[in-house]
């Protein structure tokens, strides 16, 4: 059995000391920390392991540095990191398959929300989403036109977070186009043969015409070949 050991350090400590203080305290987003040299006294370690752990917290977003109110907890911006050192380039092909598994979920799950807050101006905006893609072709298509139908389904849903996302999985989808289209592609010829590829246009249409259930059930049959995909591909 192999056992993996993690060294942790003072400022590991001394960040998670801080945290629990937060916690502890009951302390929000705009309310003050004592400053450093409190921390030190309070903790008996030395200055530069409590900067240390400071500067660590303030990338996370945890806490600011303001002129004449010290140190602020501010609410982190909690996609933003991991939107910086996300690189589908180091991402395994198991991992890229679970986040597509994510977006497959998500997409479908939004159904809800997309029916209760649509409106007529989200409608005329898709319809020229949808016109453009037609005139250029499904064959045309860049990932990008691709997206902006996704995108706009996503501002419909209402929800910040889920736009944060879609901003992250934007790379994961451009490098799948680049790297596995000769997969998506059979896929793809093959749903149409068979007539049940779904367009941009269908799902359109049932938004337009209220049909939640079965919007919800076209879009799964739209993401088909990323359903395809994530269970097929490299299967063994």
């Amino acid at each position: 059995m192999k056992t993996e050991f993690t060294t942790v350090t003072l400022a590991d400590q001394v960040e998670d000391k801080i945290i629990n203080y937060i916690k502890e305290n009951h302390l929000s987003p705009g309310d003050s920390l004592p400053n450093e040299k409190e921390f030190v006294e309070s903790m008996g370690i030395s200055r530069n392991v409590v900067r240390e752990a400071m500067s660590r917290l303030r990338m996370l977003g945890l806490i600011q540095t303001r002129p004449r109110r010290g140190i602020i907890i501010t609410e982190p911006p909690l996609l933003n990191g991991f939107k910086k050192v996300l690189d589908p380039n180091l991402l395994s092909i198991e991992t890229i398959k679970e986040m597509m598994g994510m977006r497959i979920a998500l997409e479908i799950g939004i159904t809800d929300f997309i029916f209760v807050n649509v409106t007529e101006k989200d409608i005329t905006e898709l319809e020229k989403i949808v016109s453009r893609q037609q005139a250029i072709g499904i064959n045309n298509l860049l990932i990008e036109d691709e997206m902006l139908f996704h995108t706009k389904i996503y501002e419909i849903a209402g929800n910040k977070f889920i736009l944060q996302f879609n901003e992250i999985m934007h790379p994961i989808f451009v490098f799948a186009k680049q790297n596995y289209d000769s997969y998506f592609q059979p896929v793809n010829i093959k749903l149409k043969e068979k007539n049940k590829i779904v367009m941009h246009a269908d799902l359109l249409q049932l938004i337009k015409e209220g049909k939640k259930d079965e919007y919800q059930n076209a879009m799964k049959a739209h993401l088909q070949p990323y359903w395809e995909f994530l269970y097929n591909y490299n299967k063994k």
